[in-house]
């Protein structure tokens, strides 16, 4: 979409002007749109690793199911155990 199809009240860019826009694109347009949205969302950090790497929302879900998966498959170190190894 160009920025001429852009209309402007008063110099002002709002809400409902660009959902009206929004709405006037053509489907392949609004689904690429969307797609771009969406990618970029889930390419922003929103955790931080215990070694300090910045997780993308897809990379933090992934450091999540492995973990289970490695708890599940009894791949872990009991809080007892720790506690014992301490002494």
């Amino acid at each position: 979409m160009s920025s001429q199809n852009i209309k402007l009240e008063n110099s002002e860019l709002t809400a409902e002007l660009c959902y009206s826009a929004f709405l006037s694109l053509p489907d392949i347009e609004k689904e690429n749109f969307i797609s771009r949205f969406l990618n970029n969302i889930n390419s922003k950090a929103v955790a931080i690793s215990s070694s300090g790497k910045l997780l993308s929302k897809k990379q933090y879900v992934a450091h999540v199911e492995s973990i289970s998966k490695e708890v599940n498959d009894g791949n872990f170190i009991s809080h007892d155990d720790i506690l014992e190894n301490m002494e």
